[in-house]
This record gives structure tokens, sequence and C-alpha cells, in this order.
């Protein structure tokens, strides 16, 4: 898998915590196959955040820093609304209420980080 680039340790610690916790309930809900497949997509999300990192003096840093934690929030939960059943439902619910609490987590420790240009 392609490996995230990072503005800072603490950007590094934020954004792994909150990817392996995605990729974790993703695959505690779903077969192999897709689960391999929402790893795809998890793939597309860092390759997007790495390239918009690239012209970072072009861009908003804020906004690069977000990339990952929405689309991959945005993903996971259109994850879970495919997989959902009657059978993992209470299981997906409650994922859903983590992944939302952690968002709100990583987000606020993301809007502590400076551009380093600043």
């Amino acid at each position: 898998m392609t490996n995230p680039i990072f503005a800072s340790e603490i950007h590094k610690a934020t954004i792994d915590v909150y990817l392996s916790m995605c990729k974790q309930f993703a695959k505690d809900v779903s077969t192999t196959p897709k689960y391999k497949n929402f790893l795809d997509v998890v793939k597309t999300i860092i390759e997007y955040h790495n390239g918009y990192g690239d012209s970072i003096k072009e861009n908003n840093f804020n906004d690069w820093l977000m990339i990952i934690p929405i689309n991959l929030t945005v993903a996971t939960n259109g994850f879970f609304a495919a997989i959902e059943t009657k059978k993992n439902s209470a299981l997906v619910r409650s994922y859903k209420v983590v992944l939302d609490q952690m968002l709100t987590e990583t987000v606020d420790k993301l809007y502590l980080i400076k551009c380093q240009d600043e």
C-alpha cells in the first residue's frame, strides 16, 4: 500500500491511528474480497493526498491535512452502508458512532498543526 506523506510527527501519529482504525473496522465487518476493494479506495485517497501535498505551497495547507480523514470517513461510511446486514447492523452502527467521535478528535488534532512556511 502507498504510504502517506506527512507534515510532522504529530500529523503522522494522528493519521496512522485513524487510518488503522478505519481499516480494522472495515476488515471486521467484511469478507476478504470486499476488504481488498476497500483497501483499493484507501490507496486512491492516499495517492490523492500525496499528490496534493506535492504542491502544498500553491494549495491550502489545512485542506491538505484534512484530505485523508474526510475522504476516509466518507469512504468508510459508504462501505458500511453497502455491507450492513441484519446480522451485523449492531456492530456496523457502533463503528459508525466511534468513527464519528474519532473524526472529531482527529480533526481537532490536525487543526493544531501549522505549515512550516507560516
